[in-house]
């Protein structure tokens, strides 16, 4: 994987969250050297959890803006391998392993395109990177 910085970005569930409710992280993005591109999964996490009409139309406004990186039949495949990994190195049950997948599936989409993922879920995302490497920018 290339060192120089990745010219794109995947922004996690947990970044349009807390901007969506506090706006802490939209000057942030706007002054981001970053080219936004939106993951199929994150889409998928933010209309599940959507309550609100507001947040339901935001999440349709955002992947009508936004390119969609869906993840492919072979990310998919290789990540269950890495769940398979993660279970046996980190001692993960099936439940922590359900809650990774999609973070799984979003670090390879945004390592495909050489993309930095920008999160605040720094466990977790810290615990894939040690199985597949990808960039990785960690949020407070």
């Amino acid at each position: 994987m290339p060192s120089r910085s990745p010219k794109f970005a995947l922004l996690d569930t947990s970044i349009y969250i807390e901007n969506f409710r506090s706006g802490r992280f939209t000057f942030r993005l706007l002054r981001s050297p970053f080219i936004i591109r939106c993951s199929a999964v994150v889409l998928h996490e933010l209309l599940r959890g959507a309550q609100t009409r507001a947040e339901r139309k935001f999440v349709s406004e955002l992947s009508r803006h936004c390119q969609v990186l869906t993840p492919t039949e072979q990310q998919w495949l290789k990540a269950a391998d890495i769940l398979q990994r993660l279970r046996h190195r980190q001692h993960y049950d099936t439940t922590k392993l359900r809650e990774l997948a999609f973070d799984v599936l979003i670090a390879l989409s945004a390592r495909n395109i050489g993309a930095a993922v920008i999160t605040t879920n720094h466990a977790d995302f810290r615990a894939i990177q040690k199985e597949v490497p990808f960039q990785l920018l960690c949020w407070e």
